[in-house]
Parts: C-alpha cells; sequence; structure tokens
C-alpha cells in the first residue's frame, strides 16, 4: 500500500465511523422513538465538550491528511510504522462499535438521561458479555489504530485524553445504572470486568 493510499484508508474510515454515529443516532431516535442523545450542550459535563473537541480535531486532522500533507508537518506526526497494523486496529474498533450500537438497538443514548430515562432493560449480551463498554473499546481502538497511522502529540495525546475523559463519563453512567437497575448491575458489574 503507497503512502498516498493508506492516507485516504485511514480518511475514509474516519469518515466512515463519523457518518455512521451521526446516522445511528438519528435512526435510533425516529425508529425506536427514544432521545438517543439524551444529553443537551448545555447540559454535557466538561470532560463529555473536551472529548467532543477532541474528537472534532483529530477527525478533521485524519480526514483532511490525504489532500493536505503538510498537516503532518504542523503536528508533527511521524510516518506509520505499521500501516496495515494502524488500518487493522480502527477496522476492528469500527467493527465492534457498529456491531455494538445495532446489538443495543433502542437501549443505546449518547450520554446518561438526566431525569430516570426510558431504558427498559440491562444489556448484558452480546458484546457486553465481554466488556461492560465494548463501543468506548471500540472508540479507544480506533484512536489507537490513528496515533499508529500518524504517530505524534495531537493523536497520542487524544488518545491519551479520551482514555482518561472516557473514566470520568463511564463513571457517570455506572452511577445511573446502579440507581435503575440496582442488584441486576451490581451482578453484572462483579462479572465483567470495565474494559476486558
Amino acid at each position: 500500500m503507497t503512502e498516498s493510499d493508506f492516507r485516504y484508508i485511514v480518511a475514509g474510515l474516519t469518515i466512515f465511523f463519523v457518518l455512521w454515529i451521526a446516522g445511528f443516532a438519528v435512526y435510533s431516535s425516529v425508529r425506536n422513538k427514544v432521545k438517543a442523545v439524551a444529553v443537551s450542550p448545555r447540559q454535557a459535563t466538561p470532560w463529555q465538550r473536551l472529548l467532543l473537541i477532541v474528537a472534532v480535531i483529530l477527525d478533521g486532522y485524519l480526514i483532511a491528511r490525504p489532500w493536505a500533507p503538510t498537516l503532518d508537518q504542523w503536528v508533527f506526526a511521524q510516518s506509520s510504522p505499521a500501516p496495515y497494523l494502524a488500518v487493522g486496529m480502527m477496522a476492528l474498533g469500527g467493527g465492534l462499535m457498529v456491531v455494538t450500537h445495532l446489538h443495543m438497538g433502542a437501549s443505546w443514548r449518547i450520554g446518561v438521561p438526566k431525569e430516570g430515562g426510558d431504558i427498559a432493560s440491562l444489556i448484558t449480551t452480546g458484546p457486553h458479555r465481554f466488556s461492560r463498554n465494548p463501543i468506548y473499546l471500540g472508540i479507544l481502538m480506533i484512536i489507537a489504530g490513528a496515533a499508529l497511522a500518524a504517530p505524534g502529540p495531537l493523536t497520542v495525546g487524544a488518545l491519551i485524553i479520551t482514555f482518561v475523559g472516557l473514566q470520568s463519563i463511564i463513571a457517570e453512567e455506572e452511577a445511573y445504572l446502579v440507581g435503575q437497575f440496582g442488584s441486576e448491575y451490581a451482578a453484572y458489574r462483579k462479572r465483567v470486568r470495565r474494559w476486558l
């Protein structure tokens, strides 16, 4: 694979993942008649806001790279030491995210519902048998693949910030799930790890 092909593949995967998340949120809201985006911009936590900013910057960079290769110099990115592994990690992480979205169906939300919410059942099957947070695991795999695709302060920083930020978001979600599902969630949390 040429360097140019590699950049286009990474950009294409990034575009697909961004469109998938946005499209699935719209689809879920309409099809399942639920509020898939459970948190408004005014209700967002500082970590949610920071992660959104990081995602916009990282995604914009990865998408623009094929057409503006000088961006790499601006962000001090190096050439990928393992382009096939980078693409594989991004594809595998994205696949995990997509499969988990589809498996969760009407239970999937962006953010924690502020007033109890309408999630009727705890999802413990499918990818959730192996990880309590398979979507977040998939997102981290995508970003780790991006860090391998264009190693540098931007991609590595995005990976670190996302990991730390997700820990905060997961803590908020876990408090919500304890409130919603009590002992059922407590038993699930004992059986299945947070990540893997």
